[in-house]
């Protein structure tokens, strides 16, 4: 193993620009990591990579997508939503990004709408008290951007007029083209540019402390590969549970007082069981009740009657049986395909005669206004007046008798014609189209005579055949209704002349079941003269008590095919359960890929950089079949004994920079509170490297440490680095106002009157109480200028604002004047007289500041300024 160790002459410069060539994060391993493995497992990285450490409920969720992973729930429940991308970042090298500004802060805690934050281009300092509203943007930056903590965002629970909504804002970016743009963020969103911005806190400053003993410390994002390993174990817990939950004994054998096929076959259910099969056994209808009934009367007859009466009862039995067989034959041939296509020819016929005598009629008489000559109407007319005719007179018609109709003499013409027409009446084509008209009709009453039923309710065939066979009785009913269905189809077709109407094909006759019942007649015939009493009677009780078990199969069937699929469940399960070693491997792969690199240089100098040059070494390990990587404190020590909770800090902070900067696509950095329970020394020692680092990229810092913010400023002042500082104030109750580019230790501001002057100019164009507040504005600037002349001037900057260094070989550089120290103080007094709320002596109680006051004390101090620069020479 190599070891991790600072030497004194490792503490080089720190290179903080971002390398040229692009180097793989851990963020980026785990986002192609991501596409490869099941929706469930991406789950599971995508949280632990955003949170750190599942909660139960998202457990739950990679549970549910586990199962239907590996489709062992019923695959209809709605699932969770499953991230694209593991991190939420995508590559985007080469590109600037720069964050402006966080503004329309809405439902982030009790910060008011209206507050916002602006942002510079190197370092930006927020200083707040606890409670002021500085968490609230630092919670709002976390949520929106990189981060590894996913803190809740409340809303004011103190005015009940707030909507119940997500938190929301308006992020102002600049993407290198110059141009200000907002990015819309709710609460969930995830944004690519804005996963840019990477977030440090306390809570990922723990992230990278092992749970582990022996490993006190881990890289960025490796904590995630044990946060997995952890996940997948509770998932396989659950399993397990399920498993056992679902893991019961068949006492379904219980069931059944007698031992049976059915009874046999439910008692050894296992989850290769056929369930149609199982439900075929259940069932248990009218027909299995009759035959019930009748095996039971059966068992009660062999036991009562002598061999010679069963014999009988066999014989009439299979008379009835062979009647039956012989029945459906006829009824088959009677109105089977054959019919059907007798009733189509009988159709041709009585349409070709009739056809053939409308023919005939219109040849023998035509009228080319009557449409009917032929027709069956006009048939029947001329076979009525014939008859009418014939009843007046033998010679009817003769020229000069009446018309039938009109009652005109017939002129000799039309008595020809109606001779005519009658004469049609003998025509041979009328006389075979009535043939075929008889035909058709003698046809139709035979079929509606035709009676389909086959066993019919008070038969003896059906008596019989019910005792031997319940269910054929209702295969053959069905039979008898297809016949029915039939014969009146053809009725209906033949009777419309419609050929079109009428049915095709054989009807289906149960032949193979009719075949069985009369082969088990014959077979207990045979049994009963061959002396197999006591067979046939085992026989009947052998299907006594499966009928019986099949009964009780049906009002259990539910929970027996439950019990068989929780069967199938608890196989598939098993072959399921997850396995963690493709975890370690990928784990194994990436840590030698990217530790074993750049990082440990990189590591070795940051932590140099921030005073925490601690005995480390690379260290991988098994463990309960996992393999643990990370950095362990030389010698086998516990990290917590060694090391303090400010060095441990430290470290993860350096982890925290070295990611970053081997990361092309890292933007802004944000800090909440870096410093927190750290001492003098090592703030010292971060505010340094953190001044370094806003050389090269944007850096955000929220702090409440105000001599970490003296500190900062004055390392970032130290090397050219432009500084935004702004406070952020609870005024009257309410949280979240902001004060630009103020911050209590932004004394730089003050070394002039400017800030004064400022004021000033603004109360000479202002009346009333405004006036009189800015003058008193004005007041306080001034004083702190005082007090900076004081430090910077008078004393020669030998001991300055919250450090606890004094500078000795200032004091050679120190002019003193009684005269002008005396000047100061009274500059002092002068100015605090303005000030709103002090007590003023009885000389001025009356006067109020004026703005005339307040430029007369300018010039005072400018003059000081001017007097107090020189040093001794």
């Amino acid at each position: 193993m190599d070891e991790f160790q600072i030497e004194d002459g490792d503490l080089a410069a720190l290179d903080v620009t971002v390398e040229e060539s692009r180097q793989p994060t851990i963020w980026d391993e785990l986002n192609t990591w991501g596409n490869s493995i099941a929706d469930w497992q991406r789950y599971i990285v995508s949280h632990a990579v955003r949170d750190g450490t599942l909660t139960d409920d998202r457990i739950k969720e990679a549970y549910r997508l586990f199962l239907r992973d590996r489709k062992l729930d019923h695959g209809d429940e709605e699932l969770p939503v499953v991230p694209e991308s593991v991190t939420g970042r995508e590559v985007a090298e080469g590109k600037l990004l720069t964050l402006h500004a966080v503004k329309s802060p809405k439902n982030v805690n009790a910060i008011p709408e209206l507050s916002h934050l602006t942002f510079g281009p190197q370092l930006t300092i927020i200083y707040g008290h606890n409670g002021a509203g500085k968490s609230g943007f630092a919670r709002l930056l976390s949520s929106a951007c990189f981060s590894r903590s996913n803190p809740e965002i409340i809303r004011n629970i103190y005015d009940t007029g707030v909507s119940n909504g997500p938190a929301t804002a308006q992020f102002v970016v600049d993407r290198g083209n110059g141009f200000d743009e907002d990015i819309a963020f709710t609460k969930g969103d995830e944004h690519n540019d804005l996963k840019r911005i990477s977030v440090f806190d306390s809570f990922v400053a723990r992230i990278h402390l092992a749970k582990e003993n022996e490993l006190g410390f881990q890289p960025a994002g490796f904590d995630v590969f044990d946060e997995m390993i952890r996940a997948i174990g509770l998932v396989t817990q659950q399993l397990e549970a399920d498993i056992q939950a679902k893991t019961r004994p068949n006492k379904f054998d219980q069931l059944f007082a007698d031992p049976g096929l059915v009874a046999d076959k439910i008692g050894s259910l296992n989850s290769k069981s056929d369930i149609e099969e199982i439900r075929s056994l259940a069932t248990f209808g009218d027909a299995e009740k009759e035959r019930l009934d009748e095996v039971a009367r059966q068992e009660q007859e062999l036991l009562t009657k002598s061999p010679v009466d069963t014999l009988k009862a066999l014989a009439t039995a299979k008379v009835d049986v062979e009647t039956l067989q012989k029945k459906l034959g006829e009824f088959n041939s009677a109105l089977g395909n054959a019919a059907c296509k007798k009733a189509t020819g009988i159709l041709a016929a009585h349409k070709t005669a009739l056809l053939d005598a409308i023919r005939a009629g219109s040849e023998t008489v035509s009228n080319p206004k009557l449409k009917q000559t032929g027709s069956v109407e006009w048939d029947n007319f001329v076979l009525a007046s014939r008859k009418l005719g014939r009843a007046e007179a033998e010679t009817y018609p003769a020229e000069g008798d009446p018309c039938l109709l009109c009652h005109r003499p017939l002129d000799a013409p039309s008595a020809s014609l109606i001779s005519r027409i009658w004469g049609y009446l003998d025509h041979e084509a009328r006389k075979a189209a009535v043939v075929a008209d008889e035909e058709l009709n003698r046809y139709v009453s035979a079929l509606k005579g035709f009676d389909c039923a086959l066993l019919p309710a008070e038969s003896r065939i059906r008596a019989d055949l019910s005792k031997i066979n319940p269910a054929l009785v209702g295969e053959i009913d069905a039979v008898a209704g297809a016949f029915d269905e039939r014969r009146n189809a053809l009725v209906a077709a033949v009777e419309k002349g419609a050929t079109a109407l009428i049915p095709a094909g054989d009807l289906t006759i149960p032949q193979a079941a009719l075949d069985a019942a009369l082969a088990d007649i014959q077979a207990q015939d045979a049994a009963l003269r061959e002396g197999k009493f006591d067979e046939i009677l085992a026989n009947l009780k052998a299907e006594h008590i499966t009928l019986r078990q099949r009964q009780v199969v049906t009002k259990n069937i539910d929970d027996v095919v439950a019990f068989i699929q929780d069967l199938v469940w608890i196989e598939k399960a098993g072959a399921s359960r997850p396995k963690t070693r493709f975890v370690t491997d990928r784990q194994k792969a990436v840590f030698e890929k990217l530790i074993e690199g750049n990082y440990k240089e990189r590591l070795k100098k940051e932590c140099a950089k921030l005073d925490c040059a601690l005995p480390f070494e690379f260290k991988a390990r098994g463990s309960a079949g996992k393999t643990l990587r990370g950095l362990k404190a030389k010698g086998g020590h516990k990290a917590d004994d060694i090391f303090s909770e400010g060095e441990q800090r430290a470290l993860s902070l350096a982890d925290f920079l070295t990611e970053v900067n081997l990361n092309p696509t890292s933007a802004a950095i944000v800090l909440d509170d870096p410093v927190t329970s750290l001492d003098h020394q090592r703030k010292r020692a971060i505010a340094k490297r953190l001044a370094e680092e806003a050389s090269a990229r944007q850096v955000i810092v929220f702090t409440h440490d105000l001599v970490f913010l003296t500190l900062l400023s004055d390392k970032a002042e130290a090397i050219g680095c432009k500084v935004t500082s702004h406070w952020i104030q609870c005024l009257e109750g309410v949280p979240g106002h902001v004060r630009i580019e103020d911050t209590p230790a932004n004394g730089r501001a003050y070394r002039k009157t400017t800030k004064a002057k400022e004021f000033l100019q603004q109360a000479k164009q202002s009346t009333g109480g405004n006036r009189v507040d800015l003058v008193r504005s004005g007041a306080g600037a001034l004083r702190r200028t005082v007090e900076e002349v004081v430090m910077l001037h008078l004393f020669k900057d030998t001991v300055r604002r919250w450090d606890e260094q004094v500078r000795l070989g200032a004091l050679t550089k120190i002019s003193w004047s009684n005269d002008l120290a005396d000047e100061i103080v009274a500059l002092q007094d002068d100015t605090s007289r303005l000030l709103e709320g002090h007590s003023n002596s009885d000389e001025f109680a009356a006067e109020m500041p004026d703005v005339d006051d307040l430029e007369r004390l300018i010039d005072r101090v400018d003059a000081v300024i001017a007097k107090a620069k020189p040093e001794r020479s």
